[in-house]
């Protein structure tokens, strides 16, 4: 799966056919899981899944993509539900505490499921206990973005404009501890830049007072962005990634645009509360995948500039192990800490 990762590092890309064969996969497991009695079956109430952000964010996006077409597989309502703050760990404490049975389960990202712990003086549930992994549905690039009223209109020409700005420069993202609080960190820091953090309780109000020049520039992922580079909203500088995105052909890299250490990409991934059937969890993989399998829905989540993800339980478990160890050592350098 598409990470984001340390420029030394790479990544596993499971595809469609993996997808196929995990959703196959989890069907069998899951009819044979269904003999141990209903107890251990998928609640037949409406499922929540819980968006740790505001609306209109990269993560509610795919969060509400992905819920149709699930609702259409189970033949049951599946709703979405935003609760923000506290860069995620709000909304997943709601799940983390909530019955172990698949009614409610989490669209996580990197923050709120695994740096946040390294960040956060106090938190509201253990990262590494609190939840029971079920599949990576999307990865994206990120982007970094200026205020249209910023003259600058190349990532070198904006560095010196901020450089001369001297204090009065601020970048936002969708929560402290978030990856966009991370990689703006980094950014400025490189950059040689005194950027002020300002956080926010998801990327669409951020966004907003982007476009308004409340602040000045951001790293965000490109979903929850495109419409508005694509509007002229705002001003995509430099993708964070080793490649430039389908999505904004025309936008350089952050090693074309001159600033190779700054490499971000994030993903959104379902979760569950610890303790949650095994069975259950093997389910909802499975559906999750049959949906990730459907053309129609890959082709509305790249249009979002996301990659479809999928795979099944065990792999995304190894994955995640190897993401703990690594966003650890980047929250030390980073030097990222939220009281």
């Amino acid at each position: 799966m598409e990470q984001e990762r340390a420029p030394s590092e790479k990544g596993a890309h499971p595809g469609e056919a993996m997808a196929r064969f995990a959703y196959a996969l989890g069907l069998v497991l899951s009819c044979l899981a269904g003999f141990a009695g209903p107890a251990h079956a998928w609640p037949d109430q409406p499922v929540r899944i819980v968006v740790p952000f505001a609306a209109g964010g990269t993560t509610d996006v795919i969060a509400r993509l992905v819920a149709e077409k699930l609702a259409q597989l189970l033949g049951q309502r599946v709703l979405v539900e935003n609760v923000g703050g506290a860069g995620g760990n709000t909304g997943a404490a709601l799940v983390a505490k909530s019955p172990p049975d698949g009614s409610a389960i989490l669209m996580g990202t990197p923050g709120p499921t695994l740096m946040n712990q390294f960040m956060y003086a106090r938190m509201p549930y253990d990262t590494a206990t609190a939840f029971a992994p079920i599949v990576p549905v999307a990865s994206t690039a990120s982007v970094l973005l200026i205020s249209p009223k910023l003259e600058a209109q190349s990532l070198t020409e904006f560095i010196a404009l901020m450089r001369r700005r001297g204090e009065g420069v601020n970048y936002g993202s969708a929560g402290a501890g978030s990856t966009g609080h991370l990689g703006g960190a980094l950014f400025g820091s490189i950059a040689g830049l005194k950027a002020q953090h300002v956080p926010y309780r998801g990327s669409a109000p951020m966004l907003q007072d982007l476009v308004a020049g409340n602040i000045q520039f951001t790293i965000d992922s490109i979903p929850g962005a495109i419409g508005l580079v694509r509007g002229g909203a705002v001003r995509a500088l430099a993708v964070t990634a080793r490649a430039r995105a389908p999505e904004l052909p025309d936008v350089p890299t952050s090693k074309e645009a001159g600033l190779p250490e700054v490499e971000m990409h994030t993903w959104v991934a379902l979760f569950a509360p610890a303790g949650t059937p095994r069975s259950v969890i093997v389910r909802i993989n499975g559906e999750v995948n049959a949906a990730l399998a459907d053309p129609e829905l890959r082709r509305r989540i790249a249009e979002q500039g996301a990659k479809p993800e999928g795979g099944s339980v065990d792999e995304f478990i190894t994955f995640l192990n190897a993401e703990r160890v690594r966003w650890k050592r980047v929250v030390e350098v980073a030097g990222v800490k939220v009281e």
